[in-house]
């Protein structure tokens, strides 16, 4: 992401502070943005801060970290089905492995502030496209900023609403579409009359914002930092993908695929714990002191790694997660062997028994092994994975067939070819690739499959709306939190 060399900006939105009072407007009432949207240099400095928003500020029980923790943590702890436990003292968190969310849960509140708080400052820089140096500049910025909040937009959807898929989208309760600056008490007073947009206008308003976004960046090129016209088609695939447009969802994958900006790594493991980008790397969180980000990105190398000076190791996974696996599969070996003083680097497996410190002695994933290291967002795996999909629920061969595109993710990890593919082959082979990466939650409501004894669709499966949301604006809650 860009480097963040001047002021980030400061606001003030849906009693987003830490008082007493719901909304506290003191000592300021209202944000002058005049005085901080002068010129482009500012503009892109607002938009750095906007990234580093997207990947939040680790503030361990209490939620906060979006992209860099919990919009991970939250998918594979719901979905969880006996393959990782949590084995963590956090109550927050333990609330989601046990589909028991309280509507208090601090957690949940921070990181629905987080995100807004991100869509705030994406919508002040979306505002101010008029201070652009030019306008290359005004069109690359503008369509990053209008890719970050649909993606933000995404992922609130999918954790805070019922699934796409039950034939109520068009009235099921979404979330709140701000799609406007928040900067004085008078804004503020207004967004407590929107309320929860549908389901399908949450959706319907990502999809228009990202094909803008893949068309006014398709000159700004690549560097799998910030967002690029791939990196849009790839999360268009996403979304796509969650709503069984299938024949959308393989044109998508296929263009970051077809593009040629992008290779798998000769080794599954070598596509995480980078300092920099990797050749697989479509979209990556940069992880550096000048991205706000560095050793302060806890979230998901606390969780997950169980190492010497790194980790909680409260994310456990269990010796049934291995069933999956075919002999040989590089993606599902376990290094038993570590010393105490071994680091990421030492780490040659996917997976590895945790040593150094408490909780030392489970299975860790290896994917998340140092909160100094770049966060995958967009890998080029996943692409192969929903083309593979879209392609075979489509009955096309958008780019490739399915059976050759299965394979090619199944020989980077050292297995045969298949000769032919089912359905559950695709299915189990995106479990295999994407475990641990935040996809299990939404890829089993997808498919319509249980959560243990819970159904698809069931309310346990879908976040609370913060208790403190519904005390100050006109927010219908959730079934099942009343």
């Amino acid at each position: 992401m860009r480097k963040l060399s001047i002021i980030l900006i400061v606001i003030m939105a849906l009693g987003w502070t830490s008082c007493d009072k719901q909304l506290d407007i003191s000592p300021r009432q209202s944000i002058e943005t005049e005085k901080v949207f002068t010129n482009g240099t500012n503009l892109e400095a607002a938009l750095a801060g906007a990234y580093s928003e997207i990947k939040g500020t680790f503030n361990g029980p209490f939620g906060g970290e979006l992209y860099g923790g919990d919009f991970n943590l939250f998918s594979e702890l719901l979905a969880s089905d006996g393959n990782v436990i949590w084995g963590g003292s956090f109550s927050t968190y333990r609330q989601l492995y046990n589909k028991s969310v309280i509507t208090t849960n601090v957690l949940i509140a921070n990181d629905w502030i987080r995100a807004y708080n991100a869509i705030n400052n994406l919508n002040n820089v979306l505002a101010h496209l008029d201070v652009a140096d030019d306008q290359d500049q005004a069109d690359r910025v503008q369509g990053e900023a209008l890719a970050l909040r649909s993606m933000i937009y995404f992922e609130l959807v999918r954790l805070w609403s019922r699934p796409w898929g039950t034939g109520t989208e068009a009235t099921d309760p979404g979330v709140p579409l701000v799609l406007s600056a928040v900067n004085t008490v008078e804004d503020a007073e207004k967004l407590g009359l929107i309320g929860r947009s549908t389901v399908k206008d949450v959706y319907d308003q990502v999809i228009a914002d990202l094909v803008k976004a893949e068309t006014l960046l398709e000159n700004a090129g690549t560097n799998g930092s910030s967002i690029s016209t791939y990196a849009v088609s790839a999360i268009l695939s996403r979304v796509y993908l969650q709503q069984g447009e299938f024949a959308k969802a393989a044109q998508s994958a296929d263009r970051v695929i077809q593009s040629g900006e992008y290779s798998l790594n000769a080794n599954p493991l070598r596509a995480f714990n980078s300092p920099s980008n990797s050749s697989e790397d479509v979209f990556a969180i940069q992880q550096t002191a000048l991205s706000n980000a560095g050793t302060s990105n806890g979230g998901l190398a606390t969780f997950y790694a169980r190492l010497n000076g790194s980790g909680r190791g409260d994310m456990q996974v269990q010796e049934a997660f291995f069933d999956l696996f075919e002999p040989g599969d590089r993606r599902g070996q376990l290094e038993e062997d570590l010393p105490t003083t071994a680091t990421i680097a030492n780490v040659n497996e996917m997976y590895y028994i945790g040593v150094g410190g408490q909780n030392a002695g489970n299975i860790q994933c290896a994917k998340y092994g140092d909160g100094n290291l770049n966060i995958q967002i967009i890998r080029l795996a996943e692409l192969y994975l929903n083309r593979a999909e879209a392609n075979f629920e489509a009955g096309t061969s958008v780019g490739a067939s399915p059976l050759s595109d299965i394979n090619t993710i199944r020989e980077r990890a050292g297995l045969a070819p298949l000769l032919i593919v089912t359905r559950q082959d695709i299915r189990d082979e995106r479990q295999r690739e994407l475990a641990f990466e935040g996809f299990r939650l939404h890829d089993k409501k997808r498919w319509k499959e249980d959560v243990e004894d819970l159904p698809y669709d069931s309310p346990k499966l879908v976040l609370p709306i913060p208790e403190r949301e519904l005390e100050v604006y006109d927010i219908e809650q959730n079934p099942g939190y009343e």
